[in-house]
């Protein structure tokens, strides 16, 4: 059984429960796109393993050490 995410909204949901702590609104901004952009990334990345994977662990298994490469 394969698990479906949604790159968008699990970038988001990240994004919402991991705040930046920077104290400069461009720290904060900076912070800010750097998780989305890379909880998009893995979302996307775990998308493409697991539509060729047969269960969800084998697709974990395959993203575990990904180099998103930002």
């Amino acid at each position: 059984m394969t698990l479906s995410i949604d790159p968008k909204e699990f970038a988001k949901l990240t994004l919402l429960a991991n705040p930046s702590t920077s104290e400069s609104a461009e720290g904060k901004a900076k912070d800010s796109l750097e998780l989305y952009l890379s909880a998009y990334k893995l979302a996307e990345k775990y998308e493409r393993f697991s539509n060729s994977a047969q269960e969800t662990s084998e697709a974990f298994k395959n993203i575990r050490d990904i180099d998103l490469n930002l």
